[in-house]
């Protein structure tokens, strides 16, 4: 099959070489790990009318794996949301304790808690990521100074415009810019076309995947493949160990994971035709941690609805740049970025893309800094 004319991350090529060397030195590697894992996803897909064996050889190659992790996830943003974690509470106030934080102790991650995080770890020289788990908080049980007041933690507000700072760094703004100043033409063509400004395409695109630069650490068959398999609570169990989960509220996280599944499952579906229909190897599609795919991170059933052959190669090609730029600004002007458009039109329209406000606000801001206006 055709190789992607893009590179793809490498942090999926480093996996697939370890599992690879893995297969070498063990020939058992495969059957002990992955037998029986994916059989009644196969079973339904075949009911369904996919290729019994090519399923089957695609889901038991050593570069896909089952993982937990994406279910998991989705079910703890949920769960998070609706509940509160009992992680995040605890980790709370240990940080209130310490000085680091000074916002409620109510188990949903909010900008207080992200950035006394982030404080945390810089002052005890791990990387900030802003992210809980049981190692920060078993690190700040172990603390006992407070945090210096130069921090200035305890003055901290939200912003007035909510948008994702790691974004609006002078790496990644220079990024883009790089992007933007090597496919202006490419840009403007779609422009043209879709009504869709160019500054807005490399915005979304920087959000996205950095222009290009991170597809994803994992194979989006992958993802969707375990996602798909996951449909209870109990499949993903092990990724709540810190909360305590009444059996209501398992009852509840089982209806979420089967929707979920019932999702991915479709996406899966869609994805094994995408691939088929434009001759592309699955094994060379990194996708995002809930299966999207590409430059422009569609999710698999939107490739039919919006994908463009944006380069005229005779096919849709989301891991290449023409393609990508045009399926996106053909995505946006559907949903109401057409030419002349108002703000707030144009807002919606990005909102469809992703159903938060903090993602529009960092796609116009860096398409404001784009055309030399100062950042929020």
């Amino acid at each position: 099959m055709r190789q992607h004319t893009e590179k793809s991350s490498a942090g999926v090529r480093a996996r697939l070489a370890g599992l690879l060397l893995a297969v070498v030195l063990c020939p058992c590697f495969v059957g002990s790990a992955l037998a029986g894992q994916w059989d009644a996803l196969i079973d339904r897909l075949a009911a369904d009318g996919l290729d019994r064996e090519m399923v089957r050889a695609t889901l038991e190659r050593p570069e896909v794996r089952y993982d937990p992790g994406a279910m998991g996830k989705k079910l703890m943003e949920y769960y998070m949301a609706t509940y509160g974690s009992l992680l995040v509470s605890k980790i709370q106030a240990r940080l209130t304790d310490l000085e680091y934080y000074f916002g409620p102790v109510d188990g949903r991650m909010n900008y207080l808690t992200k950035m006394g995080i982030k404080a945390f770890q810089a002052q005890h020289g791990v990387s900030p990521d802003g992210k809980p788990s049981a190692e920060l908080l078993d690190a700040a049980g172990k603390e006992r100074a407070k945090a210096p007041e130069a921090l200035g933690l305890r003055q901290l507000t939200p912003p007035k415009v909510s948008v994702y700072e790691v974004v609006l760094t002078p790496e990644r703004l220079s990024e883009a810019r790089q992007f933007y100043q090597d496919n202006l033409p490419l840009l403007r063509q779609a422009q043209t076309r879709y009504g869709v400004p160019a500054e807005v395409m490399v915005g979304l695109l920087t959000v996205e995947t950095r222009v290009g630069k991170f597809l994803g650490e994992d194979l989006a068959v992958s993802v969707l493949a375990s996602m798909a398999a996951s449909p209870t609570f109990a499949s993903v169990a092990s990724v709540f160990a810190e909360e305590n989960v009444t059996p209501a509220q398992a009852a509840w996280l089982d209806a979420r994971a089967a929707e979920k599944s019932d999702w991915a499952y479709r996406e899966l579906t869609a994805l094994f035709a995408y691939a088929a229909a434009n001759h592309l190897d699955l094994m060379n599609m990194p996708g995002s941690v809930y299966g999207a795919i590409g430059l422009c991170q569609f999710m698999p059933s939107n490739v039919s609805r919006f994908g463009v052959d944006g380069a005229g190669h005779g096919c849709i090609d989301l891991y290449n740049t023409a393609d990508a730029i045009y399926s996106l600004a053909n995505y946006l002007n559907y949903h109401g970025f057409k030419p002349g458009a108002g703000i707030e039109s144009q807002r919606k329209a990005l909102y469809h893309y992703n159903h938060s406000l903090v993602y529009v606000n960092t796609i116009m801001a860096v398409a404001d800094y784009l055309r030399g206006k100062p950042l929020p």
